[in-house]
């Protein structure tokens, strides 16, 4: 699929998303009541206003405060939402590599992941008049260090196993421009 059209899905989706309003926004779908397969199961987040620039998003047990949209302070109380979602991917892929060192049987000494995130056009989130493009994420770039004995053979092996199973990198993919690659550590 064309980027413009894989980007168009992912608008599409947020567009639905934003509908909501500003208030309060629940995302939640019910789940059938019996037996419920694989594919049917939804993960449900409930997110509401807390203060000026701040909403609080519950999850199961948990529950995270998000600041603004993008930021460009140098400190804030809390993470923006942009850097919730590099946070988020890298979760996914240092868990994603974890899961398959265990199915391997490979030790890992350290893993750690750098990730930064460029919006296409930052003046359009200001609102600046005239500006062109849009204010969504253009691209992501990471590097997954990892310290282990095990050959690069099947450290590259394990970090492709991890790309393909990662549920956001399969999302991001399809409106992203991602550039994520594996360095191995001495």
């Amino acid at each position: 699929m064309p980027v413009a059209d894989r980007r168009a899905d992912c608008y599409s989706a947020v567009d639905w998303i934003w509908q909501g309003g500003w208030g309060r926004l629940v995302l939640s779908t019910a789940i059938p009541s019996g037996t419920v397969s694989m594919d049917d199961y939804n993960w449900t987040v409930r997110v509401e206003r807390v203060g000026e620039q701040e909403v609080k998003v519950y999850s199961r047990n948990n529950a995270f405060v998000v600041g603004q949209q993008a930021s460009f302070r140098e400190a804030d109380p809390h993470p923006s939402a942009v850097e919730y979602l590099l946070g988020a991917l890298g979760g996914d892929l240092l868990n994603g590599f974890q899961v398959q060192a265990a199915r391997q049987r490979v030790t890992v000494d350290a893993l750690e992941m750098m990730l930064s995130g460029r919006l296409n056009n930052v003046l359009t989130h200001l609102g600046v008049v005239g500006e062109a493009g849009h204010p969504g994420v253009e691209s992501i770039r990471g590097t997954l260090y990892v310290s282990s004995d095990a050959d690069r053979k099947v450290l590259d092996e394990m970090w492709q196993a991890t790309l393909e199973r990662s549920p956001l990198v399969n999302t991001l993919q399809r409106c992203v421009t991602l550039s994520l690659e594996l360095q191995v550590a001495l």
